[in-house]
């Protein structure tokens, strides 16, 4: 199978888990050429109603350390300006099973996207993993 020559991923990745490593590794088999957009804290408090357990930096890191071919940029400051799809122009946009709502958004501006399969997601969701340390909300 032919790899895409630039592909893209959009998360949060607080706290990196076995889900996240599946998901980043899936899509990076995938294509040449991969970029990890990492949501700022703000919006994260958007998209899931919290802020961040680890700091932006330290989530940056953490992508970086598990595969230093990756690209891997800090996501826009205001919701929907998509500059990291302005500058890298993937040619995929792989999706995490529940990021229906992105996939929504990328439809409307006709970027193509392709959604990569849980990996345990009844065990290796950051919902789960953060209500086990007293977090209740959506990651």
């Amino acid at each position: 199978m032919k790899k895409t020559k630039t592909g893209m991923v959009f998360g949060v990745f607080d706290g990196l888990h076995e889900g996240h490593r599946y998901f980043l590794e899936s899509a990076s088999e995938k294509c040449e050429k991969f970029i990890v957009v990492v949501a700022q804290n703000g919006a994260s408090a958007t998209l899931k109603g919290r802020m961040p357990k680890y700091s932006l930096e330290d989530r940056i890191e953490a992508i970086e350390k598990l595969n230093s071919a990756w690209t891997v940029v800090s996501g826009d400051s205001v919701q929907g300006e998509w500059n990291a799809l302005k500058k890298y122009q993937p040619d995929v946009v792989f999706l995490g099973h529940d990021q229906s709502a992105v996939a929504d958004e990328l439809e409307k501006i006709h970027i193509f996207f392709s959604f990569i399969e849980a990996y345990r997601p009844e065990q290796f969701k950051s919902s789960i993993l953060h209500q086990s340390e007293g977090v209740s909300k959506e990651d």
